[in-house]
């Protein structure tokens, strides 16, 4: 049976098939079941259009002149609302959206607001990956990974300063990231230890990322600050939430969680549990597939273009002047640490 065609488009894609989410499919090969993945944005013959964030920059003029049915198009958002504003009108050129921002920031007629299967940062390709099945040896008690990254219209300086009096109080933390202990894969600072400390950069509603799916495949517990619906995509003794504006509190729920014996094994079951999700559920290319083999099928219509969010802003100006006050209200919280 032939695969359909899945044309697979990020902003900084090149003309060649490189791209994360091919070394999330088995053999590297970008097939997932029906579906085989094309990750060059020059190629011309697709069944499929998917842009994840916006046009390629080494598409001609950053339009696209699709080649498939305008119904088969797919828009995926990979940043919170605080760090970037994608524009009604660029979405509304997409038939599907799938983004974790909120409706009245980003609405659209066919939208799954779910999580957006960011890529993973792990360090393993998915043969790798799915060779540790059986769970990996630990050896050391916990670990975060987190930079001396600190602006203030995401959550980076309050994620800075908790980690920073947390490293005062926990001295079994191990901390890694830019400015500290450095690793060149990110599994080489999760696969030794049992708990992994998680602090995304935006709170709200699907609001997790690659940070939360990376401790995850390595095995280990998320202690986990982000979404506060994560329990309706994991089963609860897979993650221990925290509230990072809550310290003290934080850190006798993590004192008394790592210093319970057996608790690592004791969670275990539920952390393959949630690993198996995240390699066969919550991977963008299973969930395009799904949107993909659950579609009627779409006769094409000639002549239809896909712009890039810029092109979009000036087309539709109530995006422009939203996007100008976004960047506006960004620049006073980085600058004074205040709300506009």
């Amino acid at each position: 049976m032939k695969n359909i065609i899945i044309k697979f488009s990020m902003r900084g894609s090149i003309d060649d098939e490189y791209s994360k989410y091919r070394f999330q499919t088995p053999n590297n090969f970008g097939i997932w079941k029906s579906c085989k993945f094309t990750f060059n944005p020059l190629v011309d013959d697709y069944d499929w259009f998917v842009v994840v964030d916006d046009i390629p920059v080494i598409v001609p003029n950053r339009i696209e002149k699709l080649k498939c049915p305008k119904e088969n198009t797919i828009l995926v958002t990979t940043e919170p609302s605080s760090i970037s504003r994608y524009g009604r009108g660029f979405a509304s050129q997409f038939n599907y959206l799938i983004t974790n921002q909120e409706k009245e920031i980003l609405p659209h007629k066919d939208t799954q607001r779910t999580q957006t299967g960011i890529y993973w940062l792990y360090g393993k390709d998915y043969d790798e990956i799915i060779k540790d099945n059986d769970g990996i040896t630990k050896n050391k008690l916990i670990s975060t990974i987190c930079s001396d990254k600190q602006e203030g219209h995401t959550l980076h300086k309050k994620r800075f300063d908790f980690t920073a009096l947390l490293e005062k109080e926990v001295l079994e933390l191990e901390r890694f990231g830019r400015g500290f202990n450095f690793i060149e894969k990110k599994y080489q600072a999760i696969d030794d230890y049992k708990f992994h400390v998680v602090v995304e950069n935006h709170i709200g509603e699907h609001m997790w990322s690659e940070k939360l799916a990376d401790a995850l495949l390595g095995f280990s517990v998320p202690i986990y600050c982000g979404a506060p619906n994560i329990y309706d995509y994991f089963p609860e003794g897979s993650i221990i939430t925290i509230d990072i504006y809550d310290f003290e509190n934080s850190l006798a729920k993590i004192k008394d969680i790592i210093s319970r014996p057996g608790e690592y094994e004791r969670r275990l079951p539920a952390i393959k549990e949630a690993r198996k999700l995240v390699i066969e559920k919550y991977n963008l290319v299973a969930m395009i597939t799904d949107i993909v083999d659950n579609a009627p099928k779409n006769k094409f219509t000639p002549d239809v273009k896909i712009y890039s969010r810029r092109q979009m802003r000036v087309k539709y100006l109530p995006d422009l002047f939203r996007f100008i006050g976004f960047r506006i209200s960004n620049f006073i919280k980085d600058k004074f640490g205040v709300k506009k």
